[in-house]
């Protein structure tokens, strides 16, 4: 209790003297799940606290910032940038953001030594998974990469299946087919009017998140959460810092909305992962789960909104089979009886 009170005080120093007003609220709810995944960590269960309307805002809200980073990307190759230095930087802005939140929840940086390979494996995950999905929206629409890109759970549950012997059951096997067919009525009709190295950056993006997720588990069987986060994106700026120089190079926007676009992408990014952990305090990964699987539909409307891009009728239809099937996906999952425990 003595820590609790000690992390409490930190925080509300560091929100009076370092923090805008507006975001008060999302940081201490950011910081106090922290501490408490931190205690959490060992155990086979979680009981998530009822949060109500907040918890389901705040990911909600992470959902929405999260589908901002593509259309916004696309913004900042439109002003001159490239997909390399995008994310490059977003990386620096969310190692910074994590860091300044440890460093005022006074907790350790320290992590153990088994968890270092781990850690390696999800940061070049989630380098290749953010170099190929932003690049990906510089060839097809956002909304068309997004749906091929959150076809990653798809990818954990045949994972599971056919790496760890986990099974389906006829059910699920049924929703993923389903969303599958769904992915065939997006890209389908209009295949030989889309550039196929788009649709491969988008699908290898979500096969890297599938491998992020599974190393990312690995991970947290030595330390928590949170510093995944932070070491797992701490790990890629050298791995992004040599795909830069292989490839296209830093390249810094030249126009007003470029610079905007790409300061609002690592705001955005950072902000996500902050509404991330405070939702998660509050109603448990469960129903979160379920939330994030809108996500597409927001990268649609922000795509919609930001760039004018407009999507096909058939299109619009495969992307709710999509959604759809994850949700159903997500549902089934939960009310599967847990063998072991």
């Amino acid at each position: 209790m003595h820590r609790s009170n000690d992390f409490l005080k930190s925080l509300d120093c560091f929100f009076t003297h370092a923090c805008p007003l507006q975001f008060n609220d999302i940081w201490r709810k950011a910081l106090h799940t922290m501490n408490s995944q931190s205690r959490q960590q060992n155990n086979a269960t979680e009981v998530p606290p009822p949060g109500g309307r907040r918890g389901i805002a705040s990911i909600a809200g992470a959902g929405l910032f999260f589908s901002l980073n593509t259309p916004l990307a696309r913004l900042a190759y439109n002003g001159g940038s490239n997909p390399g230095t995008v994310v490059f930087l977003r990386v620096i802005v969310a190692v910074v953001g994590i860091s300044a939140m440890m460093l005022s929840g006074k907790r350790s940086f320290g992590i153990p030594r088994q968890a270092i390979l781990p850690l390696f494996a999800v940061s070049a995950s989630i380098s290749l998974q953010s170099i190929c999905y932003l690049s990906s929206v510089a060839y097809i629409p956002v909304g068309l990469a997004a749906l091929l890109f959150y076809t990653f759970p798809l990818m954990v549950a045949l994972g599971d299946r056919y790496i760890d012997g986990i099974a389906l059951g006829t059910p699920r096997a049924l929703a993923f087919s389903a969303a599958f067919g769904g992915i065939a009525l997006a890209i389908g009709p209009t295949f030989d009017q889309l550039d196929p190295l788009g649709i491969a950056l988008a699908l290898t993006a979500a096969f890297a998140n599938m491998l992020a997720f599974r190393a990312a588990a690995r991970a947290l069987r030595y330390t928590g959460s949170v510093s995944v986060s932070l070491y797992g994106n701490l790990g890629c700026l050298p791995l992004l810092g040599l795909a830069l120089f292989f490839l296209d190079g830093l390249h810094l926007p030249d126009t007003l909305i470029g610079w905007s676009a790409l300061a609002a992408v690592g705001l955005c990014y950072t902000l996500a992962m902050l509404m991330h952990f405070a939702g998660i305090g509050l109603i448990g990964t469960t129903h979160a789960s379920l939330i994030y699987n809108l996500e597409p539909l927001f990268s649609i409307a922000a795509a919609a909104i930001l760039l004018g891009e407009r999507l096909t009728s058939m299109q619009y239809l495969g992307g709710f089979i999509v959604v759809s099937a994850l949700i159903a996906s997500d549902l089934l999952s939960n009310r599967a009886p847990q063998k072991g425990t």
